[in-house]
């Protein structure tokens, strides 16, 4: 992994998981604490019925948030059942953190968050479609990792998995998306990870760029990052789509990926404004017609705003 990934790890992901030192039931029923860390030792076709959390929780320092009183494994136990059956997945964080008393410091949450990222590295890296994970961009790291964190070292996506073998960098992009029904939480992710792994091609393309150093800024919000003018426009991706009717003048209402009816009412814009048929409805970059994408690109060539991962 390279340093610059593991330096971002922590940054890229707390916007999207939180920061949170007491255990909680998330969106998917199972236990967790600290920065979306699983503590629960479910089967994932048997979500609620097994009262053993994973050995990691028995070694966070758990303590009490009144007396600050070490906390022993049978309290510890006890605590997890009790958030286990809780029935609060659904509930907001505040009411999730009203039937706990036991806490974690930061300084257990990096370890956690750390010794967990290590995990999967090694666990990614066993595998044939990631062997050569160590040579990839780090914007290509941090976007497999980022999946990793959602699903586990073992997900299964065999499209995405055939493009990493492959290094096919824009397929990755377009295959990296997880499920988001019932999920919602996800799309953040699913956004930043399909714009991780369009650097890591736009890099390898060439620039080409230093592979050890992130394009993908984590310090910056999403859509100043897409401003920032560090990065061609990636007409790929939804995101892309939004960036560039904002630079040709056409405003999305801003710049989050997501494909709803400001973005609809700026495409059409552009649309009139060209004498292009109106598209009444566009939920990906891949809905929008071959002509109003080339429009596109020969607007954004006129205007000298550089543009990568043009649709074929």
């Amino acid at each position: 992994m390279h340093d610059s990934v593991r330096d971002a790890f922590l940054p890229f992901n707390e916007p999207m998981e939180g920061r949170v030192r007491f255990m909680y039931l998330d969106v998917k029923s199972l236990v967790s604490t600290g920065v979306g860390n699983l503590l629960d030792a479910d089967d994932p076709g048997n979500f609620g019925s097994n009262p053993q959390p994973l050995a990691d929780i028995f070694t966070l320092g758990w303590f009490d948030k009144t007396t600050t009183a070490a906390a022993d494994h049978t309290e510890i136990s006890a605590e997890y059942q009790n958030v286990k059956f809780s029935n609060t997945a659904s509930k907001p964080l505040a009411d999730k953190e009203a039937i706990t008393r036991l806490r974690i410091t930061d300084a257990a949450i990096n370890d956690l968050v750390s010794h967990k990222l290590d995990s999967f590295e090694n666990s990614l890296r066993q595998r044939a479609d990631f062997a050569d994970l160590d040579q990839w961009p780090a914007d290509g790291q941090l976007g497999l990792f980022s999946m990793a964190w959602a699903m586990g070292p073992l997900f299964k996506f065999p499209k995405f998995q055939a493009a990493a073998a492959a290094q096919d960098w824009l397929t990755m992009a377009l295959e990296c998306k997880m499920t988001e029904a019932g999920n919602p939480g996800v799309i953040p992710r699913n956004v930043r990870n399909g714009l991780l792994f369009t650097l890591a091609g736009w890099m390898a393309d060439p620039p080409p760029g230093d592979f050890t150093q992130l394009v993908f800024d984590p310090t910056q919000k999403l859509d100043a990052l897409m401003r920032s003018g560090d990065f061609p426009i990636p007409m790929n991706l939804g995101i892309g789509l939004q960036t560039a009717l904002e630079t040709l003048g056409f405003d999305p209402h801003g710049l989050d990926g997501v494909l709803g009816k400001n973005t609809r009412t700026a495409l059409n814009a552009f649309q009139a404004a060209h004498g292009l048929p109106p598209t009444l409805s566009v939920t990906s970059i891949n809905n929008v017609p071959r002509q109003t994408r080339d429009v596109l690109l020969a607007q954004l060539d006129d205007k000298g705003a550089a543009h990568f991962g043009d649709p074929v």
